[in-house]
């Protein structure tokens, strides 16, 4: 627009001049007129300059694609770029990305009055969180050598897993592609080079690598180019979630992996012999942020390269953005990516046990929330008393400390009147007090860790760090500096002693690697729960995966003492695991469709522990672990390769879902950029074709409505056994299915009726289709409103 106005404004100017040139007559009256001309000029220069300073990524969402040429679809950007900022140059200039594979449209650089006079959906660059060996045993996947009979197991050979993370670090052992097999000739990436990183870092294992960056601040970049930062301008990964995550999924197998040596053993990915493609679309700014411009970028390209499965480990905040809201570009992504038949499994997210903090609810995408599995890392705390206490560890430092002074940190504060010092907070203890001693500190803040206390601790010469705090599943490194963390129960009897002792000393042990001990799996304290704020007609998390302490490959950072391995734990742990598990569903049945894939896992899922109890929640309340916690139920990746019966799920009838939400054809439309005909009474929000059924708002009576596909034994009798929720009369039609040649899809329709007077809670069941071979397992979820 301004620039429109400049081109008439110097238009006038020159007529101007050309009447003082030829009209001595009216010199005076023109020069005063070429006099105001150039001032305005002037200003609207000013104006230019100061709305350059202002433009921002803006992302113009175009949904499916007009041309099918990728080029001819750049074309067409351009030119309708430099149609609104008046030049071929500045449409250059502006213009960051081309999307053209997946889904058309572009990310450029716009003043709000620019972005405001594009006549389609434009959206500003969001900026998204990440969600940061024995697992795979523990679930039962027991690929136990390198050596193993290829052809008798499956491994996802030729399948290729695309992670958009924060890189990868490609000399680790995890990915190195001894055994795999050729680069399946459908692939179309790159091994795009930076920092750092070329053409060789890329084998038959890292088939792929590309790096994303173009929707960063341009003040940001600075500090990454500069040496504010240890990041890499490449598909190197300087974090190292990325390549923790890649080898979960799909890492090679590595003999004695081990952290310090702590869980060693063999380590490897679900996948092992499955291809890997790397889109680094988050970056160390200050830690693992991604904007919504990369991120749409790394979907763009994962969907012409050809991946099979996509595993994303990141998301938004509550409150989530509607599913036909261009700013939630990872439902907008992944829709397009399962449209082309590729699965995209994402985590659920680390807000737990909250309810309703469950993210990435899109009832195409596979949500996978976190939990715990059979390994501890116990550490003893030898009391002057010669009493033993115990918390967990996976770092203590250099050597053993032998019997020291103990103190509570409150005793040695620096200003005895804040409370600072109760959690070891910065600057917050007495040097002179500390030193020497071990320090025993109470976590009471949400900005205090046991990292940040250990730091507090060393730095006032404390050689050691007790740190009591409420539950929390995960454990920290606290570098070569000795520290253990325990529950309140254990800190409080430690300071107990410590206030009873004239001279209290403590010793640390070296923590152990213990397996098979603890009841497991449990649902991890931080895994967000459902059920989804968005759409409380889709259960979410879909599944639960292994994600607490996950041993897996990670840089070595310039140290000598790293094995190339780390523990990481949450939401993006589990969630590389079920992208594994995918890839090898993807590997045996390499026609089966995302939903169909998400309904093998789902009804397959287990929902009881190794001491044959139900599942329990690492929450305040410890309760038997519900839908909204693990979904269909814990992981069960063998059964979950032959499911029996499966739930698919088309493009239209995501499509037809969104028109039950309310959404208009044309707000759908923006999304899909396809036509849309909302079909009102035939599809509602209850009857999408899920694995799973949730009413949440049962008044008197509701019918559901279900679809399987039979993938079993071609000839087979099915009867529903139903699990029926407390307050909640249940009625199955028909009761009994059978399957046949002429007969492998068939309907069926669950009724609620609710016995209740009052509004009440979820109540939770379940549906079971069996044959005595298979056990196709359905949860249920019910809420009763009061009656109107």
């Amino acid at each position: 627009m301004f620039l429109c106005i400049w081109k008439a404004f110097e238009a006038l100017l020159l007529s101007v001049n050309l009447i003082m040139d030829t009209n001595s007559r009216n010199w005076r009256w023109a020069r005063k007129a070429q006099l105001l001309i150039a001032s305005a000029l002037l200003l609207l220069q000013d104006s230019l300059v100061n709305s350059a300073e202002a433009s921002s990524v803006h992302i113009v969402y175009m949904g499916d694609k007009i041309y099918q040429n990728p080029q001819t679809t750049k074309m067409y950007h351009h030119k309708m770029l430099s149609s609104l900022l008046g030049s071929k140059e500045a449409a250059k200039n502006s213009i960051l990305y081309s999307y053209k594979h997946g889904f058309s449209g572009f990310a450029a650089r716009l003043t709000k009055y620019q972005a405001e006079a594009i006549a389609m959906s434009v959206i500003p660059n969001g900026i998204h969180k990440l969600h940061t060996t024995r697992s795979w045993d523990f679930m039962g996947v027991h690929h136990s050598t390198s050596k193993i009979a290829f052809s008798d197991s499956n491994l996802g050979e030729g399948t290729i897993i695309g992670v958009i993370d924060t890189g990868i670090w490609p000399e680790s052992p995890s990915f190195n592609d001894e055994a795999m097999g050729q680069i399946p000739s459908r692939w179309k990436g790159i091994c795009q080079g930076g920092k750092h990183f070329n053409s060789t870092n890329c084998n038959k294992k890292i088939i792929g690598a590309r790096w994303f960056m173009k929707g960063i601040s341009d003040q940001t970049k600075k500090l990454l180019q500069g040496n504010n930062s240890d990041e890499y301008l490449s598909a190197r990964d300087a974090i190292g979630h990325g390549t923790h995550t890649a080898s979960t999924a799909a890492g090679y197998f590595v003999g004695n992996a081990n952290y310090r040596g702590l869980a060693s053993g063999l380590a490897r990915g679900g996948a092992p012999l499955a291809h890997l493609a790397i889109y680094k679309a988050c970056w160390d700014f200050p830690i693992g942020d991604c904007t919504d411009a990369d991120i749409l970028k790394a979907f763009d390209k994962a969907i012409h390269d050809g991946v099979d499965v996509l595993t994303v480990s990141l998301g938004f905040a509550i409150p989530l953005f509607s599913y036909v809201d261009q700013r939630d570009s990872l439902a907008i992504g992944s829709f397009h990516a399962t449209s082309k038949g590729i699965t995209v499994v994402c985590s659920a997210g680390n807000s737990g046990p909250v309810s309703q903090t469950v993210t990435n609810t899109a009832p195409w995408i596979i949500t996978v929330g976190a939990t715990t599995i059979d390994r501890a890392f116990p550490a003893a705390i030898t009391l002057g008393n010669n009493r033993t206490v115990w918390g967990q560890s996976i770092d203590m430092g250099k050597h053993n400390l032998g019997s020291v002074g103990l103190t509570y940190s409150e005793r040695i504060a620096v200003d005895p009147s804040d409370n600072l010092a109760k959690d070891c907070q910065s600057g917050s203890l007495n040097a002179t007090m500390a030193a020497g001693k071990i320090v025993l500190c109470f976590s009471v803040s949400d900005q205090q860790d046991i990292v940040s206390a250990s730091l507090t601790v060393k730095e006032a010469g404390g050689v050691g760090l007790v740190y009591a705090q409420y539950h929390e599943d995960g454990l920290n490194q606290c570098g070569s500096f000795p520290c253990i963390k325990v529950d309140y129960e254990v800190g409080t009897q430690t300071l107990t002693y410590i206030r009873r002792s004239r001279f209290p000393t403590a010793s640390l042990s070296f923590p152990k690697t213990v397996i098979g001990k603890w009841t497991s799996p449990r649902v991890a304290s931080f895994s967000s729960r459902g059920p989804s704020s968005m759409s409380p007609t889709v259960l979410k998390p879909d599944i639960a995966a292994p994600g607490v302490d996950i041993l897996a490959a990670f840089p070595p950072k310039g140290t000598t003492r790293s094995s190339g391995f780390a523990f990481l734990s949450g939401t993006s742990m589990s969630c590389p695991h079920v992208a594994g598990i995918a890839a090898l569903i993807k590997s045996k049945h390499p026609t089966w469709s995302p939903a169909a894939i998400r309904s093998a896992l789902v009804t397959t899922a287990s929902q009881t522990g190794t001491d044959g109890s139900l599942i329990s929640e690492e929450g305040s309340t410890h309760k038997a672990a519900d839908p909204f916690d693990i979904g269909g139920g814990h992981v069960d990746p063998n059964k979950a390769m032959d499911p029996g019966l499966i739930y698919d799920i088309t493009t239209e009838d995501y499509v037809q879902f969104l028109c039950s939400m309310g959404h208009s054809s044309a707000s759908i439309s923006k999304v899909t950029k396809t036509t849309t005909s909302c079909k009102k009474g035939k599809h509602q929000t209850l009857n999408l074709n899920l694995p799973s059924i949730l009413v949440p708002n049962l008044k008197r009576v509701a019918t559901v409505m279900r679809t399987v596909t039979n993938v079993g034994n071609i000839t087979a009798v099915y009867k529903a056994l139903v699990k029926v929720p407390y307050g909640i009369k249940v009625r199955v039609e028909p009761q009994t299915l059978s399957f046949n040649s002429d007969a492998r899809i068939l309907n069926f329709s669950v009724s609620f009726l609710s016995t209740q007077k009052f509004h009440g809670d979820y109540k939770f069941g379940s549906l079971t289709w069996t044959d005595g071979k298979y056990f196709v397992r359905t949860p249920i979820a019910v809420r009763t409103i009061q009656f109107e």
